[in-house]
């Protein structure tokens, strides 16, 4: 009886492999959500941040360096990344062993860091160069959430991260001045950071492989590198020839800041009431009653409540500028003319309760016509 007690206690529990990633399948789910769902809508939005004209600043530059038209070829890298990272939260034992899924979870890591340092640069190039703490806080803040929420409970841990989140917005909104705006930096920023937060935990997986299963470097290992390399140097000669295309196609001067009404003046003149004119930088342009009443609608609200306009530009600025842009055919300028006509009729019959003389004010917005 001894003999068998001595032989129970000397049995060696199986230690569990610790992953880079969580055990339960819904984090694994949650995780693989993660680096699916952001980079495809931060490609998506990088649109917002279109620049609208040729002005020479390296932020318009590298917006356009990050647009999926000039990030084709990187696009396909992302997606064999992505792959693979799926792959290797399926089945963790069989996919390790593969080189080609590693390689696809190293790729993940230079991609995400490459969009990193790009988007780092961009900030620190623009006025949202304050959201950088946010991008690479966050990640730390969720970390030490984790382990807090093992010592102190999951209710104290929400109600701590919902008054620091709470904070951080007023804080943004402090800056901002308005609400609106900081709520609207705020999202912008949890965009930008999406491949900051995706090259951590593409890191994660990085040190858990080659710590564990990188233990031999073999000649075809050897030749997939080099393609890999050949295709990753095609890959930026065609973003930065791109990129260069896509600058060469915007406006050489700043184009009216009336994006939808600028674009539906432009549909058949003898629907809309269009006429050239000229601007005051030599440049000639379509301009109508609609628009004409628009702009002095937003003169007048710039006067009478800067702080409510403000953050009615700044969504207008974010919604219209890419509506605007899909706006080039005649037909649909006609069609965007008229969803703007309730909006025209209710700007000239406020603006006429407030300045009677609205009607001769307004048609002196913008130059003689040709």
């Amino acid at each position: 009886m001894s003999l068998e007690i001595s032989t129970d206690q000397n049995e060696v529990k199986e230690i569990p492999i610790r992953y880079p990633f969580p055990n339960p399948w819904w984090g694994r789910v949650l995780y693989g959500l993660f680096i699916t769902v952001v980079p495809i809508f931060s490609f998506f939005a990088i649109h917002i941040l279109e620049p609208e004209w040729q002005s020479g600043e390296l932020s318009a530059y590298i917006v356009l360096l990050l647009f999926p038209e000039a990030s084709l070829l990187f696009l396909i890298l992302l997606a064999y990344s992505i792959i693979c990272y799926l792959l290797l939260m399926i089945a963790p034992v069989r996919y390790s062993q593969s080189f080609p899924v590693r390689l696809g979870i190293y790729t993940g890591v230079l991609l995400a860091l490459q969009y990193s340092i790009i988007l780092f640069v961009y900030g620190f190039n623009s006025e949202l160069f304050m959201l950088i703490p946010v991008w690479v806080s966050l990640p730390v803040v969720f970390w030490l959430s984790g382990k807090a929420i093992h010592k102190w409970g999951k209710r104290v841990v929400a109600s701590a991260l919902a008054i620091l989140a709470g904070g951080g917005f007023l804080v943004f909104a402090l800056i901002s001045r308005d609400l609106f705006t900081g709520l609207f930096l705020v999202w912008i920023g949890l965009v930008m950071g999406g491949p900051f937060w995706s090259f951590l935990l593409a890191l994660q997986a990085t040190i858990w492989l080659i710590k564990n299963h990188e233990t031999k470097f073999t000649l075809p290992h050897g030749l997939g590198l080099l393609a890999w390399l050949g295709v990753y140097a095609t890959a930026w000669r065609y973003d930065i020839l791109k990129m260069f295309e896509l600058y060469a196609a915007l406006p050489p001067a700043p184009p009216p800041d009336c994006y939808i009404a600028t674009a539906a003046a432009q549909g058949h003149p003898r629907f809309v009431g269009s006429r050239l004119v000229k601007r005051s930088d030599g440049k000639w342009m379509w301009v109508n009653r609609q628009l004409q009443i628009l702009k002095c609608a937003e003169l007048a609200l710039m006067g009478l409540s800067p702080r409510l306009r403000k953050p009615l530009r700044t969504i207008y600025d974010a919604v219209g500028r890419p509506l605007a842009r899909r706006i080039k055919n005649p037909i649909v300028a006609d069609i965007a003319y008229l969803l703007l006509k309730p909006w025209e009729i209710l700007a000239s019959v406020s603006l006429s309760r407030i300045i009677p003389e609205i009607d001769s004010i307004s048609k002196k917005i913008y130059t003689n016509s040709k």
